[in-house]
């Protein structure tokens, strides 16, 4: 069950019938709504204005929207959402940005001075939920294996971060630098993602290496799925590294995964 699952089948509780019309396509075909139909628990009446859905049977649908949603009230999670929907992905949530962090010198993170060179040398990296960051030099990196190595390319004075899931501008609205740097896979994903940082961090540049042509050239892999898909913002996007990148995406099918510039 979902949450439009939910909102229906309350209205229905707290008014025993409903119009047609307002019943969402997918709740009114999904087996469950069909059965109740077909039980005689709901019932299809004519009124002035066309149809409506009405309880014909309170106690046996009480029953049911008890059993389908057994905790009506929790906290918007996933774990919320188990309770209420029986479906972690009923609906959307907002979880905490988790973000993990390279380095090789003290950088303040949440209001404390933290030794990433320690972490990263003992532990390979560092993460936390920030809610305040201070840097010289920031680096976000698209992919794992670049975060962990991205040093080799770029050297040691960023502070290197990756995002656990997508980058969004509140995530990182918290964070100060001087200097942000970009780096991530040159296709429509990447640019997008670049785009986002960019919001934040109205000083932020992409990493293009001098070697991109004849790296494209040796390496560039085909283009498919998810990664074929140019947003709104790719596409409107007048910055001239971005224009750059797009076309080239656009024109030859085929992008550059960031891992061909690392040595590892």
């Amino acid at each position: 069950m979902k949450e439009v699952d939910f909102r229906t089948y309350k209205s229905l509780i707290e008014n025993k019938s409903i119009s047609k019309s307002a019943v969402p396509k997918g709740v009114f075909s999904s087996d469950a709504f069909q059965n109740l139909l077909r039980s005689a628990i709901l019932r299809t009446i004519k009124s002035s204005r066309g149809f409506k859905i009405e309880v014909a049977k309170s106690t046996e649908f009480e029953t049911f929207f008890n059993t389908m949603f057994p905790v009506h009230e929790v906290k918007r999670s996933k774990s919320g959402n188990t309770k209420k929907y029986r479906n972690s992905k009923a609906s959307q949530v907002k979880g905490n940005p988790i973000f993990l962090f390279r380095g090789f010198s003290h950088h303040q993170i949440n209001g404390k001075m933290v030794d990433l060179k320690k972490h990263t040398l003992h532990f390979g990296l560092f993460s936390a939920i920030p809610n305040s960051l201070t840097a010289d030099k920031l680096c976000f990196v698209e992919n794992m294996e670049p975060f962990l190595h991205a040093e080799r390319l770029l050297g040691k004075d960023y502070l290197y971060i990756h995002r656990y899931g997508r980058i969004g501008k509140g995530s990182i609205s918290m964070m100060k630098a001087k200097e942000v740097l970009v780096f991530v896979d040159y296709d429509f994903n990447g640019l997008d993602e670049y785009l986002r940082i960019k919001e934040a961090f109205t000083n932020a540049s992409l990493y293009l290496p001098n070697s991109y042509d004849t790296l494209f050239h040796k390496h560039s892999v085909s283009l498919k799925g998810n990664k074929a898909k140019m947003s709104n913002a790719v596409t409107e996007s007048n910055d001239p590294i971005v224009i750059k990148i797009r076309e080239h995406v656009a024109r030859t099918n085929r992008f550059l995964e960031q891992e061909a510039l690392i040595n590892v």
